[in-house]
């Protein structure tokens, strides 16, 4: 039996959460029956099983000079030294000037806040460029949001939002254009059944192939 941290709120739905540490949090509405959550979180237990492992892999992220870090594929060495805040990608460096180089926190925020802005336009172009026939279809463009987000690469909201996760720049740039491929098609399919993986086909032939570059257990910031 898995061990898990129940919190309750005024949702409709369950979910499940791995943390970095290994810890499972369950998500629940507040008449949810103990029973329900329990058969749920069983349903899920080789997905927790797996998630767990990949957190116990995934390596820890050092924010100091010196200490790699993965953007768009390939591994940068962060190159870090006081001056004005500001980031640069030159080579196979990162460039980050911050007023106190010796602070994690502070080349942390920097880096972050850089990674957010690269994140916002390389999102929009890979939406720009995939788009075009959901249009022809009718369908309106979701608006980008920007997210870290634990447990998924990406989400489309009913709300007309397409919810990314900004640890994708951290990945090949195809990897990326799969899971924004595979939120457009919940435009037209909102599960995952034999519409929405047909559409993927006909769309993306080589999406499985994308999607096996996710399986690199780099670190979420």
């Amino acid at each position: 039996m898995t061990d898990y941290e129940l919190i309750r709120s005024k949702r409709r739905s369950l979910e499940l959460r791995v943390l970095e540490d290994g810890r499972v949090q369950v998500r629940a509405p507040q008449r949810a029956s103990l029973r329900m959550v329990q058969a749920f979180v069983d349903s899920r237990s080789q997905w927790i099983h797996s998630q767990q492992q990949r957190q116990a892999s995934r390596p820890r992220q050092r924010w100091q000079d010196g200490a790699s870090f993965p953007f768009r594929g390939q591994p940068l060495t962060m190159d870090v030294s006081a001056g004005r805040s500001a980031v640069a990608v030159s080579g196979g460096y990162l460039q980050i000037r911050v007023a106190d180089p010796d602070s994690e926190a502070a080349v942390q925020q920097t880096l972050e806040g850089w990674l957010r802005k690269q994140a916002r336009s390389l999102f929009e172009d890979s939406i720009t460029r995939q788009f075009s026939w959901f249009a022809s279809q009718g369908y309106s463009r979701p608006a980008l949001r920007v997210k870290k987000m634990r447990t998924r690469w990406g989400s489309l909201s009913a709300k007309g939002y397409i919810n990314l996760n900004m640890a994708l720049l951290q990945y090949p740039p195809a990897a990326l254009d799969y899971v924004v491929m595979h939120e457009l098609c919940h435009l037209q399919h909102m599960d995952h059944g034999p519409g929405f993986h047909a559409l993927m086909d006909a769309r993306m032939p080589d999406w499985r192939q994308h999607k096996q570059l996710l399986d690199q257990p780099f670190f979420q910031p």
